[in-house]
């Protein structure tokens, strides 16, 4: 599913074994942007095509080794203490082992899906049933590393989602529309990035927003989705939904 794919990208980025530092990546990441549209500066908006970006078959390949010798399997028979959110006030609270977290949806839901087949630790999807597209999925992964701070800025995590967004299939421009921000919990002492793109492709032009937190070596990702022609009259709505979130 598109709400999870942002994720799946964090994920094969922080095990990607070609990376010597997460500087010199950044560095690279910068140079070939940069070749993409020179006017671009990672501060402010990162844009990338087809032309600029490295190729996917090179970066999956170079992940995938260490994504299958480091991830768990899915977690059968999982500790859950998790409601639906009957209405808009209520929270949606999820424990497993060694892992939790607390969300408010902003609309209505019947209980929250999960896929057959996991390709996380754990995922679940909310999806409005009054507009078409409009999503938030929250993913866990196990890491290796204890902090965001050790994956990079958020400038520098945002330039690789963008690149390695770009060279999906499908998808032939992505835009950074916001600079990426970093923000503290101080009552759970978290830190979480948070960045917003624009991702134009065969299926349409979707705009994400990421929240990504980083815990007991667990990689939690909250992703919202929707139609950017629908962004407009909801980003208030969708964002206030994204603060929600927080690793418990």
């Amino acid at each position: 599913r598109d709400t999870f794919r942002s994720s799946f990208l964090l994920l094969l980025l922080l095990l990607d074994p070609t990376v010597e530092s997460f500087s010199s990546s950044s560095r690279r990441t910068t140079s070939l942007l940069q070749k993409t549209r020179p006017t671009c500066s990672i501060q402010t908006r990162l844009h990338a095509t087809k032309e600029g970006a490295i190729s996917r078959r090179d970066f999956v390949a170079s992940c995938v080794g260490t994504l299958v010798a480091t991830t768990a399997p899915p977690l059968l028979g999982l500790p859950r203490k998790a409601h639906a959110a009957a209405a808009d006030d209520e929270v949606f609270t999820r424990q497993g082992k060694d892992f939790g977290y607390t969300f408010r949806p902003p609309f209505n839901t019947n209980e929250p899906t999960n896929k057959p087949l996991k390709t996380h630790l754990d995922e679940v999807t909310f999806i409005s049933s009054d507009l078409k597209g409009y999503q938030f999925g929250i993913t866990v992964d196990p890491v290796r590393i204890n902090t965001l701070r050790d994956f990079g800025t958020p400038e520098e995590v945002a330039a690789k989602v963008v690149l390695a967004e770009v060279n999906r299939d499908g998808v032939f421009d992505v835009l950074l529309v916001k600079d990426p921000v970093a923000a503290e919990n101080i009552n759970t002492n978290s830190l979480y990035y948070i960045l917003d793109y624009l991702s134009k492709g065969k299926r349409g032009n979707k705009h994400f927003v990421c929240k990504i937190s980083i815990s007991n070596q667990k990689l939690y990702v909250l992703t919202a989705q929707i139609k950017e022609e629908d962004y407009e009259t909801k980003k208030d709505e969708l964002m206030e939904a994204v603060n929600t979130w927080s690793v418990i």
